[in-house]
């Protein structure tokens, strides 16, 4: 057993942990977590994040090449076909589309710059998408919340008109103490499903909008902000794929001041009445226009499945998801993006964790099925395709373990172990058991300013009804000095997060990323072995509506 290996099963023995009732790890648990090593963890990750895989974008060769490793890499491991059908994959129609785009406003010494100034585009599946002239309407930030008694679209009337509206949640202030924000409006700091691009541009439609001028919160300092959506998008190629806005784009704050000065209006005036409750949205009495030409492709990509069917005779009909996306954003402007800690690494870690259960003899009770979902970075496409086409009942799923944002990025262990969106389920319960075997201690989220809990696929399940989890590197580092964690995802964030930089670093120590492999091979086991069933809290803050 490699050294590294003794010295994490060391800590877990010598720590309390309750898992399944006993005071240690079984012997059957400590085994099957030993199968799990830095070098099998380490050699996918190179792998994928290489430049062969070229950034490993859906639709490419890239795709070809990750799909075929990954199945080559699950038969090695003694998998089965996760397929119903008996095949390992799960075909996901996509339409891409790249858009050179021109956004026009029609008023008195007004000029916008594209790529400068603004960057617009559209996800509509034609070559020409022309939104005529229309009025320009301020919308606040776009939300209609009616928990919070919020609509900042009441009483007015936006059908074919183009909305400008604010990133972000509204920041309602604290009625008792202003300098602080309202927790119970908007979830205070945290981004909440109200705040997200996606959400903003899906209720602007539902209002009659035919077009979003989104207005960015801050002046880029790091990298090009417009580059997200100056490459190829990507939507589903399903019987909704028209149901949008026609256009969107995206406004620097400097340029945006200027057109509502022309309008006679104060942006910064209006983005502090858009944060108190009872804001109306306001005519500009501008009107702009879009001109967009779009690179169309239609793409058959695919989501990966394995399985290890459960040995319980009626629980075996039941499902435990390991999900990790394996794509990222291929190459642009002739440089790769390799994307090894997102999500080369998720990816890699899904991959252990099959193989630590597939030394389990006899296997989990309910099956296991490991999931590999493609266009995560696209908008969750693959896992919204999996939930809205389900290979197995979900009804029958009865939890999702997501691994992104997964990795602490090689800098080692951390005392704690940091939960996205704690609270909602019966699983923060399990992975705080694992987390204090280990001796650690479990943390929220510790940037819940990110809205990283609508960010991965994990979101996609949780939204239909499964209980779902996803986990992040903990910031409090062993042997390092306050601040170290913070300091490095900041850097990580700058100057890595999406960028050709996003590589496997020769000084990694992935110490860290086994001992939270552990945690979360010990809660998707205790699923997939007990009589009972994940639940969702009764005060979950994000408990779906449904259920």
């Amino acid at each position: 057993m490699p050294m590294h290996r003794s010295l994490v099963l060391i800590t877990l023995m010598l720590c309390p942990c309750l898992f399944r009732g006993a005071a240690t790890l079984s012997p059957q648990i400590k085994k099957a977590e030993s199968v799990m090593t830095v070098e099998g963890l380490l050699a996918p990750i190179k792998e994928l994040s290489s430049d062969a895989y070229a950034g490993r974008l859906p639709g490419t060769e890239g795709e070809t090449k990750s799909v075929a490793y990954l199945i080559a890499q699950a038969k090695k491991i003694g998998l089965q076909p996760g397929a119903p059908d008996g095949t390992w994959t799960q075909t996901v129609p996509l339409w891409g589309t790249k858009s050179k785009g021109v956004l026009t406003f029609k008023a008195k010494d007004v000029s916008a710059t594209a790529g400068q100034d603004y960057v617009a585009w559209s996800v509509l599946p034609d070559e020409t998408v022309n939104v005529p002239e229309a009025e320009l309407v301020f919308a606040g930030y776009g939300v209609t919340a009616s928990e919070y008694k919020w609509d900042d679209y009441s009483g007015i009337d936006v059908h074919g008109k183009i909305v400008a509206i604010l990133n972000g949640d509204p920041p309602v202030a604290d009625p008792n103490d202003p300098s602080k924000l309202d927790d119970k409006m908007f979830a205070g700091r945290a981004l909440t499903y109200y705040g997200r691009t996606g959400t903003k541009l899906d209720n602007a439609y539902a209002h009659g909008a035919t077009a979003v001028i989104l207005i960015s919160a801050t002046q880029p300092t790091g990298p090009n902000l417009f580059q997200n959506y100056s490459r190829e998008n990507m939507i589903l190629r399903d019987s909704n794929d028209r149901s949008r806005v026609k256009a969107q784009a995206l406004i620097l704050p400097n340029k945006a001041k200027e057109l509502f000065a022309a309008a006679n209006q104060d942006l910064d005036v209006l983005r502090a009445s858009a944060a108190k409750p009872g804001f109306r949205a306001v005519p500009l009495g501008i009107r702009a226009s879009f001109q967009i030409t779009n690179q169309v492709r239609k793409i058959d990509s695919a989501n990966v499945l394995a399985k290890i069917p459960g040995s319980d005779p009626t629980l075996k009909n039941e499902y435990v998801i390991y999900s990790g996306h394996w794509d990222h954003h291929g190459e642009f402007d002739g440089k790769i993006f390799h994307g090894a800690s997102d999500n080369a690494a998720g990816t890699a870690g899904v991959l252990e964790l099959s193989r630590a259960f597939q030394s389990l003899h006899p296997a989990p009770r309910r099956t296991i099925l490991f999931l590999w979902p493609t266009a995560e970075e696209k908008g969750l496409l693959g896992a919204k395709y999996y939930v809205e086409h389900p290979p197995y009942p979900l009804a029958q799923t009865v939890a999702n373990i997501n691994l992104d944002y997964f990795s602490n990025w090689g800098w080692g262990r951390t005392h704690d172990f940091s939960i996205v969106g704690i609270g909602n389920s019966t699983l923060d319960d399990l992975t705080a058991r694992a987390v204090a075997g280990q001796g650690r201690e479990i943390t929220g989220d510790t940037a819940p300013e990110q809205g990283f809990y609508f960010r991965s696929d994990h979101w996609e399940f949780a939204r239909m009804g499964v209980p779902s989890i996803e986990t992040t590197p903990g910031i409090d580092y062993l042997g390092k000095p306050a601040g170290y964690g913070v300091e490095k995802r900041s850097e990580y964030i700058r100057h890595d997060y999406h960028q050709p930089s996003d590589v496997v670093k020769p000084d990694w120590d992935l110490s860290g990323s086994l001992e939270d492999l552990d945690i979360l091979f010990e809660v998707g086991y205790e699923v997939a072995q007990s009589d009972s069933r994940p639940t969702w809290k009764p005060d979950a803050f994000w408990r779906p509506r449904a259920q």
